[in-house]
């Protein structure tokens, strides 16, 4: 059976030992993201679809951010965005490990995604001293793409949180003269976000179900 069509299957049958037999030995979800290169998404959005409907597998996905092929820790790291949209709970526990690949990782995709889950796990107030750190690191990034979704994730916490916007405005106000157009059209709306208590986030920015309408 192709990998595609086992993924229609085992979502449409979520019986446990289906899962766990289908799966065997093996991490037979990186093998699923693996192949091609970073140019495609893999079969990313099917890995996300996957776990969501059979959790218990949640940790052999994270387990491909540890993967030596920079292709598998990307679509991983893809899959996990997705996931964590409507499922922070499965990544809060592994939030450390998350904040130490954004400073080891080489791999763009890798670090833009992890920027955008850090957004996404806003929710957990008690942890929003460590996203914010993380994020503030990534606005350094090489990245442009990164960088971008740092500043969203920041907004977001910003917005949810009042007690930090101050700070956060602060920080974002000194990328004002970047270099990248792209980052200065971003901060630009960010700092509207931030100031300006009804103004509506652009399309796109807030991807997680648990945040819309902050």
């Amino acid at each position: 059976m192709a990998s595609s069509d086992l993924f229609t299957a085992l979502v449409a049958d979520q019986k446990k030992e289906e899962v766990e037999s289908s799966l065997g030995d093996m991490n037979q979800l990186l093998t699923w993201l693996g192949g091609g290169d970073l140019r495609s998404d893999g079969m990313a959005n099917e890995a996300a679809q996957f776990v969501l409907a059979n959790p218990q597998v949640f940790e052999d996905l994270f387990a491909g951010l540890s993967e030596p092929e920079d292709v598998i820790r990307g679509r991983t790291a893809d899959a996990l965005e997705k996931i964590a949209r409507d499922r922070p709970d499965l990544l809060i526990d592994h939030l450390q490990e998350m904040v130490d690949l954004t400073k080891t990782d080489p791999v763009p995709m890798v670090k833009m995604h992890l920027a955008m889950i850090f957004g996404h796990l806003a929710v957990y107030e008690e942890s929003v001293e460590q996203l914010i750190s993380a994020l503030f690191d990534l606005l350094a990034d090489e990245s442009v793409f990164t960088r971008s979704w740092a500043i969203v994730s920041l907004c977001i916490i910003g917005r949810k949180y009042t007690g930090e916007c101050q700070r956060i405005s602060n920080c974002l106000s000194q990328l004002q003269g970047d270099q990248s157009i792209a980052i200065r059209s971003r901060i630009k709306k960010a700092l509207i976000i931030l100031t300006e208590p009804k103004a509506q986030f652009p399309k796109g920015w807030i991807k997680s179900a648990q945040l819309q309408g902050i």
